[in-house]
């Protein structure tokens, strides 16, 4: 009696350590996904990804000011066999918070576009959107390089100043990493939780 409750006790363990480990990425799928992302660790898209936006923040000239930074993680979805993946798209983003002015636009997507050297030729969109609002985006996409947007938006009254501006650099099949533990490139803290609106009127580049 005493060897059948032993063993009993010892299935149980083992049943809960395999599903406890299943649950945390340990699974014959997670091992999949690590063969998949191979190095492309959080960290090292963290660094990539920092170091981008750094290069186009140090490639404006007069320099803008800055609400802050922040990342956002779009995990992929579960596997068939309910195991959690562990690949993700990571974007990382500055807010600016330099209003500019129309007649500034097109001086500072020039500048954005000649420093990202690995895109001979970024697309540009301008639209209309739902809210009332002119957009414009430079969109630019690389395969080993993280792919990069540029967006700014302004109420549609005549020589309303883009009040909404920022750009993003993002990495596809990272491995995961929950987004409040990438840090924004420094020295920005984190953009407070609604504030994108530019507020700061700029000699050059608001006028």
């Amino acid at each position: 009696m005493k060897v059948v409750i032993a063993a009993v006790v010892v299935v149980a363990v083992l049943l809960s350590t395999g599903i406890v480990l299943f649950c945390n990425g340990y699974g014959p799928m997670a091992h999949r996904d690590r063969r998949l992302t191979g190095q492309a660790g959080a960290a090292d898209a963290e660094t990539r990804i920092n170091e981008a936006l750094r290069a186009t923040m140090d490639g404006i000239s007069p320099p803008l000011a800055y609400l802050g930074g922040g990342y956002e993680v779009n995990r992929y979805p579960q596997h068939w066999d309910g195991e959690p993946s562990l690949i993700s798209d990571v974007t990382g983003h500055v807010d600016v918070r330099t209003r500019i002015a129309p007649g500034k636009l097109q001086a500072l997507l020039d500048q954005i576009g000649r420093g990202w050297t690995h895109c001979l030729e970024p697309e540009r969109y301008s639209d209309k959107y739902q809210g009332g609002a002119r957009r414009v985006r430079l969109v630019c996409g690389g395969p080993d390089s993280p792919s990069f947007t540029f967006t700014a938006s302004a109420p549609l009254a005549v020589d309303a100043p883009y009040d909404e501006v920022w750009f993003e650099a993002s990495l596809f099949g990272v491995r995961y990493r929950p987004a409040h533990e990438y840090k924004p490139v420094p020295p920005l803290a984190k953009t407070p939780t609604g504030a994108r609106d530019a507020d700061v009127d700029d000699p050059y580049w608001s006028h």
